[in-house]
């Protein structure tokens, strides 16, 4: 019986962590479009300012600190110039996931 429970528990855990590592950019183009494109420029073209100082996608991908951990704790803290939405953890990691994902498509620091 508690080897049954420990391997439903390990197959859990695999499971449960299958969504997130599936995520792909396209999956958090949509988020983008829904929550950031009324401030920020989300497209690979043109990398520049979207409105004052608020930085494209493209910029903020091709900063140096800018990691999915750096991401995800700047997504998940209150903000003053940025609306307060929630997050799912599925889609946090959708939208980082295409952030990151406009750092490969070429475009100039």
């Amino acid at each position: 019986m508690v080897k049954s429970v420990q391997r439903l528990m390990a197959l859990a855990l695999v499971l449960g962590s299958l969504p997130a590592a599936a995520q792909g950019p396209e999956d958090g183009r949509p988020l983008a479009e829904r929550w950031c494109m009324a401030c920020h420029v989300i497209e690979p073209e043109p990398a520049t300012v979207a409105s004052d100082r608020v930085p494209s996608f493209p910029v903020i991908a091709k900063r140096p600190g800018t990691t999915p951990e750096s991401l995800r704790r700047y997504l998940s803290t209150g903000h003053t110039h940025m609306p307060d939405f929630a997050l799912s953890r599925y889609e946090s990691d959708a939208l980082i996931a295409y952030i990151l994902g406009l750092r490969e498509q070429g475009i100039p620091r």
